[in-house]
């Protein structure tokens, strides 16, 4: 099997054997003049070493994963300018790697392998679980409005949330609400609430309400923070 490159664009439970086999295809010597092919895949997740089976046939390997998100049809056009995480064992494969975001309109950065399990962790919180968090919020919204344009109503407070958080690069510079102001009667009201009608949901708040103390603990004063971590932990009760 002669190629210069292959893209192995298959799920990610599917990488190895799939290299395995292409490896296991490609001739015992590489023809005179021709050089070493490429093999490339884009799993956010997945190794490096994956690829094992064809750098061990004198294969280069690289992973190019485009940090975007595809719903529905994709959009060719949302490759443009997003950020692409490059990963590979050596300099020239790396920067051949970046060569080819770049061609692609993205703007390339370089992740070690050992970093790809917390980098794909990141961009799942960032998007997917965001996705979920803002499901949350409208069954909330809807409920509390009965006209089913919860998301609507939201997507102000949504869109200015996310330019203050990008525009500062310091989330708790981008932070407002009850536990930035150390509000603690709306987090008790809150906490009322969500334990009496949505106990499931209650966890996530309180779980998510510990990491917004711990960026805005800074501006509040001691008592108000003992309160709150109390509230969020459980120690006591709203």
């Amino acid at each position: 099997m002669q190629a210069d490159a292959w893209w192995l664009t298959v799920p990610d439970d599917a990488l190895a054997a799939v290299a395995g086999r292409l490896a296991a295809a490609l001739p015992a010597a590489r023809p005179a003049g021709r050089p070493r092919p490429l093999a490339l895949h884009s799993s956010g997740l997945g190794s490096l070493r994956l690829l094992d089976p064809l750098r061990e046939r004198g294969v280069r390997t690289l992973c190019l994963h485009p940090l975007q998100t595809f719903a529905g049809d994709p959009d060719p056009a949302l490759l443009e300018a997003a950020h692409c995480a490059v990963t590979a064992d050596d300099e020239d494969t790396l920067a051949l790697g970046e060569e080819l975001a770049r061609r692609l309109g993205m703007a390339p950065f370089r992740l070690p392998d050992g970093g790809k399990a917390r980098y794909h962790l990141a961009a799942v919180v960032g998007c997917n679980l965001r996705v979920a968090l803002e499901s949350e919020a409208k069954r909330l919204m809807d409920a509390a409005t009965g006209d089913g344009d919860g998301l609507a109503h939201l997507a102000p407070l949504l869109r200015a949330t996310l330019a203050n958080l990008l525009a500062g690069g310091d989330p708790a510079r981008a932070l407002t609400g009850p536990v930035a102001r150390g509000d603690v009667g709306t987090v008790r009201a809150h906490l009322r609430l969500l334990d009496r009608e949505q106990p499931r949901l209650a966890r996530t708040y309180r779980a998510l309400s510990l990491e917004a103390l711990a960026l805005a603990a800074p501006r509040l004063d001691d008592e108000t923070v003992r309160t709150l971590r109390a509230l969020f932990t459980g120690e006591a009760r709203p």
